[in-house]
């Protein structure tokens, strides 16, 4: 699960090497059920005149099949692009078995093949097991992976953003996100694209690890019934014993 909430900075990492301008909006919506399973979707808007380089809208697709049909981490996926108003926007859907799996995605040639900027665009992601709790956090830089970055016109960079958005199959029981929803089962956090190439950007969040409790409790009464039935049998055993040595 380390590497799933940064998917969508792994794909927009192919092409912010190229990115000179900031008319640049990203939105990641992750889906977590409480098995591991689960879905994203990540959507993604650029200028078209930057993908030039990667053979344009064909060039910048072809790039992320063969990534995608090369990682064996995601159960399937759905891709489409489309070029309108100068600006190359993105769509991927993927599904996944295992969340704990993903960290794989940012490993082997598949990987290695994208931009070195992938690195930086990804993160830094922690994954740790408190208890009966998962804590997860994320720090991206997005200045260190576009040099430059901070030398932007403000007038460049108002009115774009990059918004992730997660949904939990536990209500969090703490988080630093912009708002929430579902009982805390929705987290939302957006930045303004200002402030991404600004400072570092956070994200975190601490939830209870879901426990089929439906399934404990129907294992422990077996339980209770097998120890039941093999103490009677030991029982009956030993009074059959005493009677017929008496």
């Amino acid at each position: 699960m380390s590497r799933l909430f940064s998917i969508s900075k792994h794909l927009t990492a192919c092409f912010y090497a190229l990115v000179f301008t900031s008319c640049l909006d990203t939105r990641e919506e992750v889906w977590i059920n409480a098995d591991a399973s689960g879905a994203a979707r990540f959507q993604i808007a650029m200028p078209l005149a930057t993908t030039k380089l990667h053979g344009g809208e064909a060039g910048v697709k072809k790039m992320i099949e063969d990534y995608l049909n090369e990682t064996t981490v995601f159960s399937s996926y759905s891709l489409n692009t489309s070029s309108e108003d100068d600006r190359l926007k993105i769509d991927l859907a993927v599904t996944f078995d295992n969340a704990l799996d993903l960290r794989k995605a940012t490993t082997g040639e598949a990987f290695e093949k994208l931009p070195s900027a992938s690195a930086e665009m990804m993160g830094h992601t922690e994954v740790e097991f408190q208890g009966l709790s998962l804590a997860f956090s994320r720090r991206t830089e997005l200045y260190k992976a576009i040099p430059g970055a901070v030398f932007f016109p403000k007038s460049q960079l108002q009115g774009h953003s990059i918004t992730t958005i997660i949904h939990l199959p536990e209500a969090a029981t703490a988080n630093n996100a912009t708002s929430t929803e579902n009982g805390n089962r929705t987290l939302i956090w957006t930045t303004p694209l200002e402030t991404a190439f600004s400072k570092p950007m956070e994200t975190s969040f601490t939830m209870p690890i879901p426990i089929p409790w439906f399934a404990i409790s129907l294992v422990v009464t077996l339980l209770i019934i097998m120890i039941s039935a093999l103490t009677y049998y030991i029982l009956r055993r030993r009074a059959r014993r005493r009677n017929a040595t008496a």
